[in-house]
């Protein structure tokens, strides 16, 4: 079982990735600054109140990512996938996983 250090380092680990494969579409010119700013603003809002573990921030954080969720299999599954795109849809539903854990974790440890 993890500890509450590790699961809050393992959470970071994972925004920050989603952070960079979507960045990367930027750098490749496959979405414009405008968009990837709208996207990830919402995701800077809950990212901030998960690390203080708020138990209700995880619950609806799991709501939300499963828009992300539809707009990336979206991409992957309608179109031609390209590689960012499938990391995308992973990293998505990694998150997704290890957020819904989270508050098992944060009672664990209370």
């Amino acid at each position: 079982m993890l500890n509450i250090s590790q699961y809050k380092l393992l959470t970071n680990l994972l925004f920050m990735s989603l952070f960079l494969i979507k960045f990367s579409n930027v750098i490749q010119d496959r979405i414009e600054i405008i968009l990837f700013i709208f996207w990830i603003v919402p995701l800077l809002i809950f990212y901030f109140f998960i690390n203080k573990l708020m138990i209700r921030s995880y619950q609806w954080f799991c709501f939300f990512l499963i828009i992300y969720f539809l707009f990336s299999s979206l991409r992957v599954f309608v179109t031609n996938p390209y590689w960012i795109d499938i990391l995308e849809l992973v990293s998505i539903c990694t998150l997704f996983i290890h957020i819904m854990f989270g508050p098992r974790v944060i009672k664990s440890i209370n």
